[in-house]
């Protein structure tokens, strides 16, 4: 009998969390939040061709993309969570003008989030996804990004 409590200790921990919503799949009770936003400068093309849309970079330890001149916009980014219990995770951008290191920056547009992954287990996932911003003239302004990382059930 003794073996089994901490089987049971564990089950018990998992299966009640005080701050969850007794609402299941998702309803008005569950929340949002951001885990984590990291500013980074867009660097310019290093190779412009001709006929195909002029592409700033940015880059990160694990966070990669790119914003072209036609609005379009891609990243890749891994994510890690640290619990056992499920939760999903969005990964998302926003332009901004600032300074060069991208402090003091207003920023232009709303996050645009690209993905949506589900993480159990302590898992790291990869994100990846993209998305387009509407207004060129913001994307022609802008100098710096910020990914933005939110999570729901955590």
């Amino acid at each position: 009998m003794w073996r089994l409590l901490p089987l049971c200790l564990l089950v018990a921990c998992v299966a009640t969390d005080p701050n969850k919503s007794a609402s299941v799949g998702g309803g008005a009770g569950t929340q949002q939040r951001t885990i984590r936003t990291l500013e980074l400068p867009l660097r310019p093309p290093a190779l412009i061709v001709e006929g195909e849309p002029s592409r700033w970079t940015f880059q990160d330890f694990n966070v990669s993309g790119w914003v072209d001149e036609q609005g379009l916009w891609s990243i890749r980014s891994e994510v890690h969570h640290a619990r056992l219990r499920c939760a999903t995770y969005e990964v998302g951008i926003q332009l901004g003008k600032g300074l060069l290191s991208c402090s003091n920056v207003t920023w232009l547009t709303s996050v645009e989030f690209a993905s949506r992954v589900r993480h159990c287990n302590g898992a790291t996932r990869i994100h990846t996804g993209g998305g387009r911003f509407m207004d060129t003239a913001v994307v022609e302004a802008a100098n710096c990004v910020r990914v933005v990382v939110r999570c729901e059930g955590c």
